[in-house]
């Protein structure tokens, strides 16, 4: 099964967090692959990191847009790299109950990587795994080949109100 988590409402990853835990409760094999998320910044990376049956994985821990030292280049680097995962464990006899492909719409929609090489590759995963894919902006392409979309949608934020990052609930 291909499931997105899309849209520009928060919780996309909560939910995947959610079926990790709900997953690695039923006894089966997880990997998660993140991108653009740091590394030990965020609540779920603390716990996530610790647990068995699951192997975490974080690439391009940065945005370009969010950190003024990383260049295009760079994130595009970082991405291919993140594929190269991908391609592994297509190849592996390493089996997969469940993998989340954290924050893989951004590198689609600012294509850091390539849409149909992606597409492939998740059709492939597919055959052998659940795949959850997260992110903003997921592109019409995933979707058509996706079996159950997910679009959160703000409705009101207290960002827009002036408020920062709340520890505990935005990371």
């Amino acid at each position: 099964m291909i499931i997105i988590n899309t849209g520009n409402g928060k919780g996309k990853t909560t939910a995947a967090i959610g079926q990790i835990v709900r997953s690695l409760g039923q006894g089966f094999k997880v990997c998660l692959i993140q991108l653009f998320k740091g590394e030990k910044f965020y609540g779920e990376q603390k716990i996530l990191m610790q647990l068995s049956n699951l192997d975490f994985f974080a690439f391009a821990k940065e945005h370009p847009c969010c950190v003024k030292n990383i260049s295009f280049e760079k994130a595009v680097e970082e991405c291919c790299l993140a594929m190269d995962k991908l391609k592994e464990i297509v190849s592996s006899t390493n089996r997969y109950d469940l993998i989340i492909l954290e924050e893989f719409n951004i590198a689609l929609r600012d294509k850091f990587i390539d849409e149909g090489e992606f597409i492939a590759l998740v059709k492939c995963l597919s055959q052998k795994s659940d795949v959850i894919i997260t992110g903003r902006s997921a592109p019409q392409s995933l979707i058509n080949i996706a079996n159950l979309v997910t679009e959160m949608k703000e409705i009101k934020h207290q960002y827009n109100e002036g408020t920062r990052d709340q520890k505990g609930i935005e990371y």
